[in-house]
């Protein structure tokens, strides 16, 4: 056996003792870290050198350890952190799923999108309380971990950001099915854009459901952990069971605690974007009226304002292919139900791993994020808008799986036969979301979210404001008796008044016959 000393001498970039043991150290550091706190399960993201980017790895630990939790009579809630400072979670790692199909190895892509929605779909069903406490960048999939959760605890270092357009891909891990649903059709800008909200701005979007400063995050934690969860439902052997008939009082009372630690939005905050910018977004990017990225931007065109075409040169600069696939999966998931969605996005993540239809992906990834080159990248495949034909992204989008326009290379770089592209229509078309029969603690599908937790949305407070249309007689109301309705309906939360009368003050007008009530414009 060699020493130290002895390796040394015979290899001059020998590694340090201190070296050594570092590396030994990093060998032995979990990915993801599991912990018994009290009543709550924390599973702490602890891969801070990447921005803790999900891979395969950590994917498959997580899920097992979350159907664990879910039939823990102990468990009452599970807590999702990070040990980075910088990031919750930057995205899922792509740059490890280009690397390996440049070494035409797409089969480890396609299982890390696989293990990848699933955990987005067990977070979506799972029945006990879940708790994101997300600092720092949260990304691409890190959305998808935490998005999906009833509570979505943000900071003062929040950043918030969907960023698929600028690497050839599209919004995935779910939030095809989440974005269609934020206020004002920002959802969709935000989607196409990339653009970056932070802090209390994540909050007012809808993202957030509470704002706690991170200073507070340990405390919060350990309280948390210290809840008392009451007997919801007890059998006649005096057993403590789940009752989904009730489990609203159990999201209450975590809602309540979160409640604790949360701060007020300040007075003078401004939201990123004005009140005229938004009417813009609401306008340009309306799904009901624009059916593709040319609707949008003549659109974007007529307005005509600085908004507007700083807007159309932000979309100029990300990949065409990507804004087609983008826009077209949100108008096909926008009343899916969310494993209709998470299906739909397994088949096309997996067509653009195995080059289905020619695409982006792998060269926007190599450029931007492996070789890092500053200059914009230009698609090789569509330079333009104009070069993308609806037939493509139709094919892409498409569930169905008969026609790869491709040629199956082996690790030698060598064309194989065509039994291989029938292997590949065959495991393209096997691919499913998990069910997770196995599960304890669970919701059905859905196509509404079951919980919400965050702020009132725009919907919500036009519905208050114009009156049930069932009703003939609909009693207008007053600026000031609407922020008073819902600042009781949600208990006095934090950032109710804010979010309102950010609602309010571009959505509404003074009555004409009587200017102490407003009404609603449409």
């Amino acid at each position: 056996m060699l020493s130290y000393s002895r390796l040394s001498l015979k290899n001059s970039k020998s590694l340090t003792i201190s070296s050594l043991r570092t590396m030994a150290t990093q060998a032995k550091e979990n990915l993801v870290e599991f912990n018994v706190q009290g009543n709550s399960r924390t599973i702490t993201l602890n891969r801070p050198g990447k921005l803790n980017a999900l891979n395969t790895e950590m994917c498959n630990e997580i899920i097992p350890r979350l159907v664990e939790f879910s039939k823990s009579k102990s468990a009452s809630l599970v807590l999702i952190k990070s040990n980075s400072p910088k990031a919750f979670c930057s995205g899922g790692d792509v740059v490890q799923c280009a690397k390996d199909n440049l070494k035409n190895d797409s089969n480890k892509s396609i299982e890390f999108f696989q293990s990848e929605y699933n955990l987005n779909y067990l977070l979506s069903i799972y029945g006990k309380p879940i708790v994101s406490l997300i600092n720092g960048i949260v990304m691409g999939g890190g959305v998808g971990l935490s998005v999906h959760g009833a509570f979505r605890v943000v900071t003062e270092s929040t950043r918030f950001a969907m960023p698929e357009t600028s690497i050839g891909f599209f919004n995935d891990v779910g939030t095809s099915y989440w974005l269609p649903k934020v206020d004002a059709n920002l959802g969709y800008y935000l989607s196409l854009t990339g653009d970056e909200l932070t802090g209390f701005d994540t909050l007012l979007l809808g993202f957030g459901t509470h704002y706690v400063p991170s200073t507070r995050f340990p405390e919060l934690a350990n309280r948390l952990s210290e809840l008392e969860i009451p007997n919801l439902f007890t059998d006649r052997r005096k057993n403590q069971l789940f009752n989904h008939n009730n489990s609203s009082q159990l999201f209450a009372l975590v809602n309540s605690v979160i409640e604790e630690f949360t701060v007020e939005i300040p007075r003078n905050h401004k939201f990123k974007y004005s009140p005229e910018e938004i009417n813009t977004i609401e306008k340009c990017f309306n799904p009901n009226t624009k059916k593709s990225i040319d609707d949008i931007i003549t659109s974007l065109n007529e307005d005509g304002s600085k908004f507007a075409l700083e807007t159309i040169q932000k979309l100029n600069s990300k990949s065409p292919i990507s804004l087609n696939l983008n826009w077209n999966m949100l108008l096909r998931n926008k009343n899916a139900t969310i494993q209709e969605s998470l299906t739909r996005e397994l088949r096309l993540a997996a067509k653009l791993m195995t080059n289905y239809r020619n695409n982006d992906f792998n060269d926007f990834i190599n450029n931007k994020l492996i070789e890092k080159n500053k200059s914009s990248t230009t698609s090789k495949y569509y330079p333009t808008l104009k070069d993308v034909q609806s037939s493509t992204v139709d094919e892409l989008v498409s569930l169905d799986v008969y026609n790869p326009q491709v040629e199956i290379k082996g690790k030698d770089n060598e064309i194989e036969d065509k039994s291989s592209v029938e292997k590949l229509i065959e495991s393209l078309n096997s691919l499913k979301i998990n069910n997770f029969s196995n599960l304890g603690e669970s919701v059905a599908n859905y196509s509404n979210i079951p919980h919400h937790m965050g702020l009132p949305t725009q919907s919500e407070i036009e519905y208050y404001v114009k009156g049930s249309k069932n009703s003939k007689n609909q009693t207008p109301v007053s600026f000031a008796e609407t922020i008073r309705y819902f600042r009781m309906k949600y208990d006095e939360k934090a950032g109710v008044d804010s979010k309102v009368k950010m609602v309010l003050n571009r959505k509404t007008k003074p009555n004409p016959i009587d200017d102490s009530f407003i009404e609603w414009i449409n």
